[in-house]
């Protein structure tokens, strides 16, 4: 660990760790390493998902026992080094240096190794003991290399472990070299830098003795953030202000580019290790190669993208509608709804609608959302885990440049799709302002898995597919339109990427069930307790009457100038919360979760319209504060509201030709 004799640089004190654990283990890696993977496998799906303290990044925190000890371990964000380019890096830096884990464990991706040491590299530096597992060696395998584990440890001077994750191939073998490590000082290698850098380090030698050499390279950098966690305010400004003079000289003497010399010299690292561990074979042209031929070619690649997209809102909308149908008709309706209203009917107003409404909440809950979000969570799995989800974006690369984008924003507007809310929190990593009021606003309108339980769960079930898929390809129009109006008025710079493709893989069941659980469990423990409060909250409005005055104030609006039921407009502000308790509302409010009996097809495609378009919910409007500052968060509410109230005009006055 970083340990500066001076009193005045100094790590958080290991006291300070929770009591309740032995000791704790960090994953570290790259995005795409299967550090994921690897972690659910070890720690099942009891975790614990929380924000870091400042931040909107999530930390997964999980429990697993080994040799009579209880131990806790971190799955810190994806990252490609200890920098401070976007908050995730920022976050890892930050919980490495203060919460000082007893091990890392460092997952490197061994069919992409040279670009995962540069990582492995700068980790080194921190001196908290390190096991590096060496994951996905199958796929390497196929792709043509062939690592020396033993040769890479030697190097590296510590153990490295082979394993595959999606198999559970050496998950236990590497915690249990971790705890073996743990409190260890190990004697591992570190990266040689350019005789001008290194003159630089010795020059900092000199004035700061006591200072660890990262402290001094985080210096050298002027990598405040890095310097301030490990130092006290005197000596961090001291390491600072000698780092910059001497920083400065080097630059206008030798007319080189600090950063980028130590970047050159850590790849150079990586890849001279590399070429001493690594064997290279000719592979077999497989499968695989030809599949994934076909998913990035120009023409049969988006014609497969369309179909899958097809296929999936197919798949949702045929699983789910039998789920629903299933759950309200066979199971609630004659075993529970009806029982219960029958002995009810003595009993007082308040008291009635309390235990009705709650009930009918519960119907909302089970029967409505947890269908149609199981299953799209899980095709979306299987997306992610296949690698499918890159091929996509690549696909769809030339369009977001046409939108003002670049490839990175496409990951979060497909992720957009499954819930807005990390969708938005991902843009931190595009490059400028600009992109991420672009990226902000257009994921705000892409139809998440709540507004495709509103599209399915109503229109897909009640008025038809094809009428269920064009509120998608509106959805698709209105986010292009807007995408390209606001590349051409924004002002601001644009910034280029270069994106990774990962390679293609078979899902594997439990990962993508595990997967799933993590995605949709939010709405069991968040939404569902929302949605028994908010039904049981409607059930006293309406008993004292107070329903009914709210209703007749927006009857203006909601019934006069859309032409929507009354108890719509209801929905549409419980919506607010959450967009999937717009239509779990308007079955309590509705009395039946049979929307043909109380509204025609066209108020039920017009109610899905306006509420797929209007304010995004809440968690997505404090994400947005968070990302874009109140001014354009409440731009973009503002607008969402009057586009989805203009377009639901415009269906009421248009939509009789077609419904």
């Amino acid at each position: 660990m970083i340990k500066i004799s001076s009193s005045s640089c100094s790590t958080r004190d290991k006291e300070n760790k929770n009591s309740s654990y032995d000791m704790t283990l960090a994953f570290v890696g790259n995005p795409s390493v299967g550090k994921s993977v690897f972690f659910t496998r070890l720690t099942g799906v009891g975790v614990e998902v929380s924000n870091y303290p400042g931040t909107t990044v999530e930390l997964v925190r999980g429990m697993v026992k080994g040799k009579g000890r209880t131990i806790e371990v971190v799955d810190l964000p994806g990252i490609y080094s200890l920098g401070t380019s976007n908050e995730d890096e920022k976050v890892a830096k930050e919980y490495l240096i203060q919460d000082q884990p007893d091990v890392i464990i460092n997952i490197l991706d061994a069919s992409r190794l040279a670009r995962n040491l540069y990582l492995t590299l700068q980790l080194l530096e921190l001196d908290i003991p390190m096991v590096i597992a060496l994951n996905q060696v199958d796929l390497a395998e196929e792709l043509g290399f062939r690592v020396d584990a033993s040769k890479l440890s030697e190097m590296l001077g510590l153990p490295v472990v082979p394993t595959v994750a999606t198999r559970g191939e050496g998950l236990d073998e590497v915690v249990l070299v971790a705890m073996e490590e743990a409190g260890k000082v190990q004697d591992h290698h570190r990266a040689e830098y350019s005789p001008w850098i290194m003159q630089a380090l010795t020059g900092l030698d000199k004035a700061f003795p006591d200072s660890p050499p990262r402290v001094k390279m985080a210096a050298l950098l002027n990598d405040a953030e890095f310097v301030e966690l490990c130092c006290m305010p005197p000596e961090a400004n001291a390491l600072l202000s000698t780092g910059r003079r001497l920083r400065q000289n080097l630059e206008l003497e030798h007319r080189i580019s600090v950063p980028d010399t130590v970047a050159r010299d850590i790849y150079g690292e990586s890849g001279h290790i590399v070429d001493s561990v690594v064997s290279r074979f000719e592979p077999k042209k497989s499968l695989r190669d030809r599949v994934d031929g076909i998913l990035t070619s120009p023409n049969f690649g988006i014609a497969v993208l369309i179909s899958a997209l097809l296929l999936t809102f197919l798949l949702v909308f045929r699983i789910g509608g039998f789920l629903e149908a299933w759950i309200v008709d066979d199971l609630f309706e004659p075993y529970i709804i009806e029982p219960v209203e029958a002995m009810t009917l003595g009993m007082s107003p308040l008291i009635r609608n309390l235990i009705i409404y709650s009930l009918r909440g519960v119907e909302a809950g089970i029967a409505i959302a947890i269908p149609y979000i199981a299953v799209f969570y899980i095709i979306l799995s299987v997306f992610e885990d296949s690698g499918y989800l890159t091929r996509a974006a690549f696909l769809l690369d030339n369009v977001t440049h046409k939108l003002g984008l670049h490839g990175r924003a496409v990951i979060p507007l497909v992720l957009g799709f499954g819930c807005n809310v990390p969708a938005i929190m991902a843009v931190h990593s595009l490059g400028t302002r600009r992109e991420k009021r672009i990226a902000s606003l257009l994921i705000s309108l892409v139809p998440c898995s709540a507004r495709t339980v509103i599209i399915l769960g109503l229109v897909g079930t009640f008025v038809g597919f094809w009428p269920a898929v064009s509120i998608y390809l509106m959805e698709v129009v209105i986010i292009a339109a807007m995408g390209l109006i606001l590349a051409r008025t924004l002002p601001g710079e644009r910034s280029g990427f270069i994106m990774e493709m990962a390679p293609l893989r078979k899902p594997k069941l439990k990962s993508t069930l595990q997967k799933t659980w993590l995605k949709s469990r939010e709405f069991v423990y968040i939404a569902f307790p929302l949605l028994l409060v908010g039904s049981a909250f409607l059930g006293i409005l309406d008993a004292l009457g107070l329903l009914a005055i709210f209703q007749d104030f927006v009857e203006p609006i909601s019934v006069g100038l859309l032409g929507l039921p009354a108890f719509a407009a209801t929905a549409l502000v419980f919506g607010i919360l959450r967009k999937e308790m717009a239509l779990q509302i308007l079955a309590v409010l509705a009395g039946t979760a049979n929307f043909a009996l109380v509204m025609t097809p066209l108020q039920m495609y017009q109610f899905a319209v306006i509420t797929t378009i209007y304010v995004p919910c809440v968690a997505t409007i404090a994400v947005l504060k968070h990302e874009l500052g109140t001014k354009d968060t409440a731009l973009i509410v503002t607008f969402t509201t009057f586009l989805a109230l203009g377009i639901g005009v415009l269906i009421r006055m248009f939509g009789p030709a077609f419904l």
